[in-house]
């Protein structure tokens, strides 16, 4: 992306104008150093409103598209259930591609992305944007200080009739798809990936629904402890955001603004109160995604999200899917 010692804009074009798209458009033209070149939805009248937000051009085809030479980027914003196959469209067209979280259902399908993107040594950037949420930047500074000493489970919960702040649920789409890729991203990145040995998952279906919008998993760790993920698109948001126990203190976080109490565990029954601390490493994740893939791209930067740890919480769904269906612990090794 240099050319005489100085950076060039990267040329973005959009697949998927839905309200994803829009909001990754206004992100990407706040962040400098893009050209918005257009969009291509199926949808007629997003492509509409895709031509009225800055004009951008729209076009009529997917390949008409990827045949643009002015376009070296893709993001790709359509239903997850697309996105495996023009991430791999946009790869062998000879483009960089960024992604939504889910980028694919299956580790196969992601490995198909991932070597169309290396044949045409190509950037894969999933946008696994939850890094930088609050409650979960306050969960990693506490973890860090060592104030609770030996942390022995890690509880994890979201719910909320898939309304919460910053957590979009796709129509028809499983939670363990729309929320549980993110919060076993956050927890594989702050625990470290080869740290999660087994799974055990339950889902169901409640109301209405027609997929999976209830999901407990159970994560044994190599390092002893346990992680727990709940989540519950149906149910109020009732219960904390995180639980922490460790031998020394517990930690109880309520909301994803991180908002809590630590309680120090001492011989009298009460225990003593003590602040949650301030994170340091919260800000715009969208933002960040889009200043992180011009770096890349640019080659001044390394990808925040690795195509390697994309594809082991991948594996961990797979893995928790399996251990639904048969009643049974999985393994992650192997």
């Amino acid at each position: 992306m240099r050319e005489g010692g100085t950076s060039m804009k990267i040329g973005l074009g959009i697949i998927g104008y839905g309200g994803m798209g829009e909001l990754h458009h206004k992100y990407a033209a706040q962040a400098g150093g893009y050209n918005i070149i257009g969009a291509y939805d199926v949808d007629a009248a997003r492509r509409a409103a895709a031509a009225e937000a800055g004009g951008i051009r729209t076009f009529g085809s997917l390949k008409a598209l990827l045949g643009c030479r002015e376009i070296n980027t893709v993001l790709v914003c359509a239903p997850a259930g697309r996105r495996s196959e023009l991430c791999v469209a946009a790869a062998r067209a000879g483009k960089h591609v960024a992604c939504a979280a889910p980028a694919a259902f299956s580790v196969w399908e992601l490995d198909q992305i991932i070597a169309a993107i290396g044949r045409g040594g190509r950037v894969l950037a999933v946008c696994q944007d939850h890094r930088r949420d609050r409650d979960f930047c306050v969960v990693k500074k506490l973890l860090n200080t060592g104030r609770l000493g030996r942390v022995y489970s890690l509880q994890a919960r979201l719910q909320g009739r898939g309304a919460l702040p910053g957590w979009g649920l796709s129509a028809g789409e499983s939670v363990l798809y729309s929320w549980g890729v993110h919060v076993i991203d956050q927890l594989m990145w702050l625990l470290g990936y080869d740290d999660f040995i087994s799974v055990f998952c339950r889902t169901c279906k409640t109301g209405l629904s027609h997929t999976e919008n209830y999901c407990l998993l159970v994560f044994n760790l190599e390092s002893g402890g346990v992680v727990e993920i709940e989540l519950d698109s149906s149910a109020p948001e009732t219960s904390p955001r995180w639980t922490i126990l460790g031998d020394r203190a517990a930690a109880c976080l309520g909301g994803t603004a991180g908002e809590g109490r630590t309680l120090l565990l001492e011989p009298s029954a009460e225990g003593r109160e003590l602040p949650l601390p301030e994170p340091e490493e919260t800000g715009d994740a969208l933002a960040a995604y889009y200043e992180n893939l011009r770096e890349v791209i640019d080659g001044s930067g390394t990808l925040a999200a690795q195509p390697w740890q994309v594809r082991r919480v991948l594996k961990a769904v797979e893995a928790a899917l399996q251990s639904a269906e048969t009643g049974k612990l999985v393994s992650l090794k192997g």
